[in-house]
């Protein structure tokens, strides 16, 4: 797609005026820049304003609320006809700071440009850079997922987050604090669901103190009412666990089962067997990954290919799919939030 570019043959008497004032300098965060202003002004309403505003050649123009980074990345901007993908994480801050800056002073070429840029990279699902980007980057991008109100690619960056949570590749605290639903002008659901699981993050990694009843709130990065929350999940996922341990979830039985009650006995048997033996090197409290651990487990498990009809046996393993699934939909529950 071709992003049409301003004319550059604006004749009104304001766009005269400013092409023919060259250089200016800039402060921007704290720093001086010297820039060819009729390259802003021809591309920007605002940048017109503001150099007309600040007539004196003289006296350099300061910039509010962006760094140097971010004006160098807009100039450069400027300077080019295309955005290239992200390849790496410079790359990825730039295009975020084009597409923040171009919107600020309403460079829409620009804005179009770089949102269409990050889009693309989201859509793809596989580009390296968008899959192991930082929390600040995520957050960011959100936002635009927000702004066009493409939900598709907005369910897939916080289907992201979450699992990179639970991986421990971003900061549990910082994810914390960034989803919190106040924060943010959109349904809050979906930020509460990663909310929860951000402090299943933090509890998994609590959980050592937490099961020997130490305390968690010593030089700890998270506040009083946090802690709480942890501590709520903490209790509440070992009770769930226990459930799951002493009660194998039900099945339905396929026609040709032979033994109903056999089969079912075998499969209550084996879980309570590997539930409660310390077969799975989870704490009780992760109750995701003993989930995951448990499934694969039963699926190789001999004793079960033996004792089960085959089509029973995999009835058997989705409904623990499915006991996982409602987990992690329903996991801020358990962090009373």
């Amino acid at each position: 797609m071709t992003i049409p570019h301003p004319s550059t043959t604006n004749s009104s008497p304001t766009h005269r005026k400013c092409i023919g004032l060259k250089y200016r300098t800039f402060v921007v965060d704290s720093t001086l820049r010297r820039v060819n202003v009729a390259v802003l002004c021809e591309n920007s309403a605002v940048f017109r304003r503001i150099v007309l505003e600040n007539a004196d050649p003289d006296t350099p123009i300061v910039l509010h609320g962006s760094t140097t980074r971010q004006f160098d990345h807009l100039l450069w901007s400027l300077e080019v006809n295309s955005m290239p993908q992200p390849r790496d994480e410079g790359d990825l801050e730039r295009i975020l700071d084009v597409e923040e800056l171009s919107r600020r002073y309403s460079i829409y070429y620009l804005q179009i440009r770089a949102e269409s840029a990050l889009l693309a990279a989201i859509a793809e699902g596989t580009n390296t850079t968008i899959m192991a980007c930082n929390t600040h980057s995520l957050v960011r991008m959100l936002r635009i997922t927000m702004r066009v109100h493409n939900e598709t690619l907005f369910s897939f960056l916080m289907q992201l987050w979450t699992w990179r949570l639970h991986s421990r590749e971003l900061d549990h605290v910082l994810a914390i604090r960034m989803a919190h639903p106040s924060r943010w002008d959109y349904d809050p659901l979906p930020f509460l669901k990663l909310l929860g699981h951000a402090f299943y993050a933090a509890m998994v990694v609590m959980e050592p103190k937490l099961s020997r009843g130490q305390h968690i709130d010593l030089d700890s990065q998270l506040t009083r009412a946090e802690i709480v929350h942890v501590r709520c999940g903490y209790h509440s996922l070992r009770s769930w666990w226990d459930q799951i341990a002493s009660k194998a979830p039900a099945y339905m039985h396929c026609p040709r089962c032979m033994n109903p009650e056999r089969c079912s006995y075998v499969w209550r048997i084996r879980i309570q067997w590997l539930a409660e033996n310390d077969k799975i090197p989870f704490p009780k409290v992760d109750g995701i990954r003993r989930l995951q651990e448990l499934h694969r487990l039963l699926a190789a498990d001999s004793f079960l290919i033996k004792n089960m009809p085959e089509t029973c046996r995999h009835s058997a393993l989705q409904e623990l799919l499915k006991r996982k699934e409602h987990l992690l939909k329903t996991v801020h529950h358990h962090f009373d939030l």
